[in-house]
């Protein structure tokens, strides 16, 4: 995949996007909507087929590889601090993994806050794991999420680990926001270079999505236990204004499991989405299928 957009375009798209569409000063329904928006030419290539579906009652978007049948499962749950977004918002890399390793790939489009607050989009995304794990077995599915997305998949993971429940062969956090007690305010530096996420949008997010209850390890993971994880791929950016939660999710979980650690240098927050636009997203990228390929035991293939 040759990048074909030049990096300081895609950045000020980011820009855009932070201003216009992620920004607390307008309603949340105008959030999604101007969202909605940007991400409608979100299409997958003629390799995929797109079908919408439902599973244990929550739509879910499938991307499955047109000529051959799938070989395993990816679920991946979108990202937009709990309160906006649609599978739409991660379509490109779900349709770039799905064609690269013939891989079913299902977003579920949980419920979201401040309408449904925790634990809804959760428990949605728990019972969707629940029922692909027994579909297909849990040696043939990975799951991954990207921001809030991925604090999602990385609780629903932690809650089947504690109940000594079957466990995804592995995991993938792109850009995590794990521990929502954070001031973001604290490094400027950090706020600064991040062209998309500002800390007043994540502080109001976290409110609408767990109101009194921040300090919860199932709202902010970083907070609790991390024992139990299967192999887990960590990816992020430098100039991501979440990247300390990365680091200290490595940091931490690296002694209770397998952890890789993938950072792309001067990247922003959600960078390595852009497949396909971004030399630093398809280098990302390729860690991705080679990690998700070798523990769904396509390596070899």
């Amino acid at each position: 995949m040759a990048p074909s957009v030049p990096p300081a375009v895609v950045k000020n798209a980011a820009k855009l996007i932070k201003r216009h569409v992620l920004n607390p000063g307008f309603s949340w329904e105008k959030q999604r909507s101007r969202m909605d928006k940007a991400m409608a030419s979100a299409r997958p290539p003629k390799a995929v087929t797109m079908t919408s579906r439902t599973m244990a009652g929550i739509p879910v978007e499938e991307l499955t590889p047109k000529d051959s049948p799938p070989k395993a499962t990816v679920i991946h749950v979108h990202g937009g601090g709990f309160t906006v977004g649609s599978p739409a918002s991660s379509r490109l890399w779900a349709a770039a993994l799905s064609s690269a390793l013939n891989l079913r790939v299902l977003s579920p489009d949980y419920s979201l806050a401040p309408e449904h607050q925790f634990p809804s989009g959760l428990t949605q995304v728990g019972a969707i794991l629940h029922d692909v794990l027994e579909e297909v077995g849990p040696e043939n599915v990975v799951l991954s999420g990207d921001s809030a997305g991925a604090n999602l998949a990385l609780v629903a993971t932690l809650e089947r680990a504690r109940s000594h429940s079957s466990l995804p062969a592995a995991l993938v956090l792109i850009s995590p926001w794990l521990d929502l007690t954070v001031d973001r305010l604290d490094d400027p530096g950090l706020v600064r270079r991040d062209p998309l996420l500002n800390p007043e949008w994540l502080a109001a997010c976290a409110v609408a999505y767990a109101p009194g209850q921040l300090d919860d390890g199932r709202v902010s993971p970083l907070l609790g236990s991390l024992d139990g994880l299967p192999p887990v791929l960590v990816q992020g950016g430098s100039d991501d204004i979440l990247a300390p939660d990365a680091t200290r999710f490595v940091n931490t979980a690296s002694s209770m499991t397998t952890v890789s650690y993938s950072v792309g240098a001067g990247m922003w927050h959600d960078f390595a989405l852009q497949v396909g636009m971004l030399a630093a997203a398809d280098s990302a990228f390729t860690v991705t299928k080679e990690f998700v390929a070798e523990h769904l035991g396509l390596a070899d293939e």
